[in-house]
């Protein structure tokens, strides 16, 4: 596929991905609630708790049904800069200027969720100054490293798209930074005067 010039580099949510993963998940109720209608006179609690626990499914997932169905944008490159969208642990949608970019990273993470357990997901973040200063969960999509890489080059003046080291903590909150270790960006990054 040949790509414009300027074009973009966009990720929305998927439908197909969404629609999937919502019958993944809700196969067990269902079959729940067909065992049920077989002969509610014998089976009716099997009928209540899969009905109960479809509607809770569908309940917590509306917001990804919705973001699906409206086709939502979840990360871009762009002319303005990179555009980092909501995620699934509630971190807001923002945009960046390319004037405060060093560099875009990719990297996992260990993230503690409300359980208290941990969970490792892949992100994606923009760097400055040495530090993560903002990052994504890529919950349900993945980049395309060699097209967003080219789209930084051709749109962010030569801004690298780079593999940032694993981060055993990452803060689900939005203001906390990420720190890279010492001198990483230079060894792995074209110093911003030598982009072309």
């Amino acid at each position: 596929m040949r790509m414009d010039a300027a074009s973009p580099y966009e990720v929305r949510r998927s439908r197909l991905r969404t629609g999937l993963t919502l019958a993944l998940y809700s196969l067990l109720p269902m079959t729940a609630i067909v065992i049920g209608l077989q002969d509610l006179s014998v089976r009716f609690l099997f009928f209540i708790i899969g009905v109960l626990f479809e509607v809770i499914f569908l309940a917590t997932a509306r917001h990804r049904v919705s973001s699906a169905l409206r086709r939502e944008l979840l990360f871009a490159i762009d002319e303005q800069g990179v555009y980092l969208g909501p995620d699934d642990f509630g971190r807001p949608a923002m945009r960046e200027k390319w004037s405060n970019i060093d560099a875009i990273v990719h990297f996992h993470g260990r993230v503690w969720t409300t359980s208290n357990m941990p969970a490792t997901n892949r992100n994606v973040g923009i760097v400055q100054g040495g530090r993560i200063v903002a990052s994504r969960g890529m919950g349900g999509w993945r980049l395309n490293v060699m097209r967003a890489s080219a789209a930084a080059a051709r749109l962010g003046g030569g801004t690298p798209v780079l593999k940032a080291p694993f981060y055993g903590q990452i803060s689900r909150e939005w203001f906390h930074t990420i720190p890279l270790p010492p001198n990483w960006l230079e060894e792995h990054a074209t110093p911003r005067g030598a982009r072309h």
